[in-house]
């Protein structure tokens, strides 16, 4: 069985590759929109992001901005969020966002059956498309905004869904944890992930 520990692992794997993929990135030109809409409800309280210095910041933070109401909905426990062990701010990538588990209960014990990780990136949709460290296996829009799923082959038992928003992208990422109890490949969930969580983009 694939522990917290260890799928928290593939997230950071995939965060490592993602960066490499934006050592040749152009700055994304999209604006920042302020919304007047009374914040989520979220349960749990957690420390803010990471301090950005750079002129051009991340400002979508899903820690604060994806209510527990979508986080119950894509069937992970809210009472898990927890700051995304991607979470990273350099020169060449900015990663901001929280991760969630699931469990399942079996025979009195639980049992994790997916980790998700739900981040905003300074990362364009372009750089993903061009980097030979992700296999996209479609490209049709989420909700009305462009958006990509794929695989990183370094990371077999995960998928993502990134979509296009006004930071650069705003990403899913899944991490299937094999145990007792069956669940369905990563990229067969992805997409109806995605559009859950990309409601929050909504109030962008």
């Amino acid at each position: 069985m694939m522990s917290k520990s260890c799928a928290a692992g593939c997230l950071v794997v995939s965060a490592t590759v993602l960066s490499a993929c934006a050592g040749g990135a152009t700055e994304h030109e999209g604006h920042t929109a302020t919304s007047s809409a009374a914040p989520p409800a979220v349960q749990v309280s957690l420390p803010p992001a990471p301090t950005q210095t750079g002129a051009k910041q991340v400002r979508f933070d899903p820690c604060t901005r994806v209510g527990d109401d979508l986080v119950s909905r894509a069937g992970f426990d809210p009472a898990t969020r927890e700051r995304a062990v991607s979470e990273g701010v350099s020169s060449l990538l900015t990663t901001i966002g929280c991760q969630f588990w699931r469990e399942a209960l079996v025979d009195g014990e639980k049992y994790p059956t997916g980790g998700l990780s739900v981040t905003s990136s300074d990362l364009t949709l372009d750089n993903i498309r061009t980097s030979s460290e992700h296999e996209i296996f479609n490209a049709d829009p989420i909700r009305g905004r462009a958006a990509v799923l794929y695989r990183t082959p370094q990371v077999g038992n995960g998928c993502w869904a990134s979509i296009e928003s006004a930071d650069g992208t705003f990403t899913a990422g899944l991490i299937v944890t094999p145990g007792p109890v069956a669940v369905p490949p990563p990229c067969d969930q992805i997409r109806q992930i995605a559009e859950t969580f990309s409601e929050a983009l909504d109030t962008e």
